[in-house]
């Protein structure tokens, strides 16, 4: 299976909580939890026995009893194999920062020995991985290694490790594991780490500049600078004694030094000895007030103001929105393709039916059909399972379930189109306001179906506007051409946007074209020939009637048609184009568009042969 590389951003507008805060402010003191959490996120790794959030734990308790009882000792139960660190398929290592060997229950034979140049199957110096990765708190590395729990075979191995102090780290690993656990995705993620380690920062130098007591009533102020919607800072002095918690004053004074997650994470005591040795992540699971107040797993950022106090932020992992790139979007659907493969269609279906399967990430998920149009599986519209939608179309007229399977039959590839975005886990494709644009990508799966997965713009990694950079850059085209034509009137607007060489054919290539309501086509810089015509009944090879959809869009005010047109740059091949379109005044209007292979990198020309 391909691994996926997907990115993340913290949007403002997560629900978090942070240290051991939670925001309900009537929330009593948190008790210790002796059972672990049983949250999706929290789910075995699908070879390995054990977890990401599992590992992390384990390292993070081994981290505490070697700062408790000191390196000899904690050396000395690390490598019993019969001691408490060495469980199942998890065990403690431990090495300086040159590569010597001072923890290692299954090899004993190489306590002592220097394995700083020693390297894995694939040629990966792992000893000097694990060391840059405890030292930059990265934390995660993998490699191959042998596995004591399975006659020493080798294996891919995850490991976490943690810097003691600055002389020496610890770690430990599972084999076979799933990367893409949210554990290892936004634990690795340098834009979610940079957010956390800045606002802390940012925290830090205002109780630098205007002293701790101001500092503390500001960061306990609901209202005050450091509350932006659900993301706050809260502080604690070295003895665990809470001394800002915004949304539970009632702790403030109290001593949660003593308290454990679900997995024996003693968090706050943990966080001190991080702030102690220079300030750090971690990771510990609490309530999450946006989700019931279920346990769930958070990272936390730690740092100190000084030797009397520090403050943390943190974020639930269920709450980091998920973005991802087209080829991690292309590299999923091949991942499902290869697994309908191996597991056999019914099994494949029954996979990607699940809202929590593996084929299911919140917006992103697997849907199938065969080829006749009917729809044999898709985790948010169930009802819709065991229908005919071969002439489905967009809330524009696009029909996609053909343009789909056309494209899957002739070996896949990226698509586009509008689908309604999800609502409370619902799609309802009646609410035509909640429309957005999606780029696609389809791909056979096996000899009866084919699947396909997309992207809404507002999940994609993008300049920050919450949609691909070329896209952003050409509806600002199609906006400024529009205050264009009402300011300085229609016949100076059509003679600018038919000029190749006017302010409205940009560097890029992307330029406008105008028409009425009619259908007839007013202005357009390479169509000179057919400026006069009327294209109203104008069909793609599907049957859309292209410029029909175009102007009523256009008169209902503006937005987003996806459809078919010849691209010039690629030998005029009928490819998908996402258009936007704006009113100018009540006679005409105007539009671009974006063609899809502008977006995705690879050629998006469309088979000229229609199936079904």
């Amino acid at each position: 299976m391909k691994s996926i590389t997907i990115l993340f951003t913290v949007a403002l507008v997560l629900i978090v909580v942070l240290g051991a805060g939670c925001t309900d402010t009537d929330t009593t003191l948190p008790q210790n939890q002796s059972e672990a959490a049983t949250t999706d996120s929290l789910s075995p790794a699908k070879n390995s026995t054990v977890s990401p959030a599992e590992l992390v734990a384990f390292v993070e308790r081994a981290y505490e009893y070697a700062h408790v009882h000191g390196q000899e000792a904690a050396l000395r139960e690390f490598n019993d194999q019969n001691g408490q660190f060495v469980d199942g398929e998890l065990y403690i290592f431990a090495y300086d920062l040159e590569g010597n060997t001072l923890a290692l229950p299954f090899q004993p034979e190489l306590i002592g020995t220097n394995r700083w140049n020693i390297t894995d199957e694939n040629g990966i110096a792992f000893i000097q991985d694990l060391a840059a990765a405890a030292k930059s708190d990265k934390g995660f590395s993998s490699y191959l290694y042998v596995d004591p729990a399975d006659e020493f075979t080798v294996k891919q191995k995850l490991s976490y490790v943690m810097m003691v102090d600055k002389e020496w780290f610890i770690g430990a690993g599972i084999y076979d594991p799933d990367e893409d656990s949210p554990v290892v995705r936004i634990g690795t993620d340098p834009q979610i780490r940079g957010e956390l380690e800045s606002f802390v920062g940012e925290a830090i130098e205002y109780a630098r500049t205007n002293g701790k007591d101001a500092a503390i009533a500001e960061f306990n102020d609901r209202n005050g600078t450091f509350i932006r919607d659900n993301l706050y800072i809260y502080a604690f002095d070295y003895n665990g004694t809470t001394l800002a918690l915004p949304y539970q004053p009632q702790l403030l004074g109290t001593d949660l030094s003593g308290l454990q997650d679900p997995y024996g994470v003693n968090y706050t005591r943990v966080e001190i000895l991080l702030v102690q040795q220079g300030g750090g992540f971690i990771f510990y699971h609490y309530y999450n007030p946006a989700h019931d107040l279920t346990i769930e797993p958070k990272m936390s950022y730690v740092q100190k103001v000084d030797d009397t106090w520090w403050l943390g932020a943190g974020i639930y992992l269920s709450d980091v929105k998920q973005v991802m790139t087209v080829n991690d979007l292309a590299e999923f659907v091949e991942d499902a393709s290869e697994y309908a493969v191996a597991a056999g269609e019914q099994a494949a279906l029954s996979e990607f039916s699940k809202k929590d399967g593996q084929f299911s990430r919140d917006n992103v998920y697997i849907y199938a059909y065969d080829y006749n149009g009917t729809l044999l599986a898709h985790p948010y519209q169930p009802e819709a399972v065991g229908t005919n939608r071969l002439n489905w179309s967009d809330a524009r007229g696009l029909p996609m379930i053909r343009i789909a399977e056309s494209t899957a039959s002739n070996g896949g590839g990226f698509i586009a189109y509008l689908y309604p975005a999800p609502e409370d886990g619902v799609i309802d494709e009646k609410a035509l306001d909640s429309y957005e644009p999606k780029i696609g990508y389809v791909a056979p799966a096996g000899e009866n179906c084919w699947i396909g997965s997309g992207i809404y713009f507002s999940d994609m990694v993008s300049a920050g506007s919450g949609r691909p950079e070329v896209i952003s850059e050409m509806i600002g085209l199609v906006e400024d051409c529009a205050v264009y034509g009402r300011e300085e009137g229609s016949v100076k607007a059509f003679a600018e946007i038919s000029n190749q060489s006017g302010m409205f054919v940009d560097d890029e290539g992307h330029y406008i074209y105008a028409y009425d309501y009619e259908g007839t086509l007013l202005a357009h810089p390479y169509l000179p020939e057919l400026i006069g015509s009327n294209l109203i009944e104008k069909r793609d090879q599907f049957g859309m009637e292209t410029i029909r959809a175009l102007a009523e869009t256009a008169r209902s005010g503006g937005g987003y048609v996806v459809f078919i047109w010849p691209n010039p740059d690629n030998e005029n091949m009928d490819e998908l184009k996402i258009g936007y379109v704006l009113p100018v005044n009540d006679t005409w209007w105007v539009g671009s568009g974006v063609y899809l292979s502008e977006i995705t990198g690879e050629d998006s020309s469309l088979s000229s042969s229609v199936s079904g």
